[in-house]
């Protein structure tokens, strides 16, 4: 698979989830409070290397890739991930740098779903939500039980993603880490002089 294909199959995979999230949302009302950065105001985020191949795209044919690299070397050594910004709500902004082009984790959490061991899918959120809204928690939760079918699980998404490119869904890493190896897997494709449709 070439990587025009690859950044369009996982584009896909992100589509469909976001209208599955809808659904969830609709069905049971949770919502983020407007501007959180909760789940991003953290270090040891981990994600694989495919969940960022669009964004390492994005980059290269917006010509970012040089100032992006610069600021993923800094944030390296805080252990924060390089699309975080703490400071844009200041501006009416959400902390993500790139919002459209975030990694699967980023969006499946407070969202998803993962098997406990009874093989029932146990909503993943945050404290916050559990906080704001337990209402809505309590239904999303129950959700999982009695319409098992209809939530998302991270391990199915994960698996879609994985099918696209296993060498590139299979291992876990820091965030930063696996954004950079998804700029390196593109750099032959996207380097001056190098053909591709």
């Amino acid at each position: 698979m070439v990587s025009d294909e690859i950044v369009l199959a996982v584009e896909e995979v992100y589509a469909e989830l976001e209208k599955h999230l809808e659904k969830i949302i609709s069905h049971t009302r949770m919502k983020c409070l407007h501007l959180c950065n909760a789940c991003c105001n953290k270090t040891g985020i981990e994600a694989s290397p495919i969940e960022f191949i669009p964004l390492a795209a994005y980059l290269y044919q917006t010509g970012q890739i040089d100032e992006f690299l610069i600021r993923l070397d800094e944030s390296d050594k805080t252990g924060y991930c390089v699309l975080f910004s703490p400071e844009a709500w200041k501006n009416g902004e959400w902390a993500c740098l790139q919002y459209e082009k975030r990694g699967l984790i980023c969006r499946l959490f407070g969202y998803g779903y993962r098997l406990n061991r009874e093989g029932i899918p146990e909503l993943v959120t945050c404290k916050v939500l559990k906080e704001i809204c337990p209402e809505e928690i309590a239904q999303a939760r129950l959700l999982g039980i009695e319409k098992p079918d209809m939530v998302p699980l991270f391990s199915n998404y994960f698996m879609q993603l994985y099918s696209i490119n296993p060498d590139l869904g299979t291992t876990l890493m820091p965030i930063n880490q696996a954004i950079r190896k998804a700029i390196e897997k593109l750099y032959f494709y996207y380097a001056p002089g190098m053909e591709h449709e």
